[in-house]
């Protein structure tokens, strides 16, 4: 196997296009800390953020190994990343590399703990466990609670984290903030079980959309779509923070035809086709003019 070859399997193994989804949160994290008037470490930023991204990555690849040997992906699988379908690496490849993932989060983390003490470490704890056991052979991915578990870890959690990281402590109301990005990867997350629930239910499976039916699935998709929009209203008029923090509202019309178009949607699997990549792309515009909004508050 050739050099380019390596590499263009190494990055799609990383699925990294997922992975704005901890950089994001975490680059926001450390400039709301520093917009609130916080002495920010900004010395601890690459190291938060390399930390995140080996969790996050670690995470995508074990869900690749676990979902491909229990079963449950198939050739008609669109969120893996497909190498073990087509039989380009070894079936212990994405178990060996994510494994090694985890482990790199947590020895990059070993400054995190040395510098801020036990609750970081009680954080990455954590965030080590919720990684590992996402997909899991008795994964809670797989138990109908993914979104919950998701909404968890990738807002409050890792924004929670990375805040404390950044200025040694949690500050008021930091969960607000906390709680858009959480409501936003929930979101993808949601409408990529929505459009593959006839799947999941053949492979045996419980997803949220079976718990909640068509109609409260699309009713939840909806609603986070509106908390990550109504979260920058609540920092201004609250008086957190100054009007720039309204900038993510830029990514209301999109978010807007997307609700939408889920709540018309009457065949998932064809109707909801490219809805996954869709509200990704709602959380990349969101997330950036949330930074660039944070940036130019003081």
């Amino acid at each position: 196997m050739n050099t380019s070859n390596s590499f263009s399997i190494w990055w799609r193994s990383l699925r990294a296009y997922s992975l704005p989804m901890t950089m994001l949160p975490i680059l926001c994290a450390f400039l709301y800390a520093r917009a609130l008037g916080y002495t920010v470490l900004w010395g601890l930023f690459p190291v938060m953020l390399l930390c995140g991204v080996l969790l996050h990555a670690g995470t995508n690849l074990l869900n690749d190994h676990y979902d491909y040997t229990l079963g449950f992906d198939t050739d008609e699988a669109s969120g893996a990343s497909g190498l073990l379908q087509e039989k380009l690496v070894p079936e212990n490849y994405m178990l060996f590399y994510g494994r090694l993932y985890l482990v790199l989060g947590c020895l990059f983390g070993l400054p995190l703990i040395r510098l801020r003490g036990l609750p970081m470490l009680l954080l990455g704890i954590l965030a080590i466990c919720g990684a590992y056991f996402y997909s899991h052979p008795k994964g809670y991915k797989y138990k109908g609670i993914g979104e919950p578990a998701v909404f968890l870890l990738m807002g409050p959690l890792l924004f929670t984290a990375s805040i404390y990281a950044a200025c040694g402590t949690c500050p008021q109301y930091s969960f607000i903030p906390a709680c858009a990005f959480g409501c936003l990867v929930t979101a993808v997350l949601l409408i990529n079980n929505m459009r593959d629930e006839q799947m999941d239910r053949n492979a045996g499976f419980i997803t949220m959309p079976m718990r909640l039916g068509p109609s409260g699935s699309r009713n939840l998709y909806s609603l986070l779509l509106a908390g990550a929009e109504i979260i920058p209203l609540l920092l201004l008029f609250t008086g957190l923070l100054q009007w720039p923090v309204l900038l993510p509202l830029l990514s209301l019309p999109p978010a807007i035809r997307l609700g939408r178009m889920v709540q018309t949607a009457r065949r998932p699997s064809i109707d909801l086709k490219t809805g996954p990549q869709q509200t990704a792309q709602v959380y990349m515009i969101y997330g950036s003019l949330m930074a660039v909004g944070l940036a130019l508050c003081r």
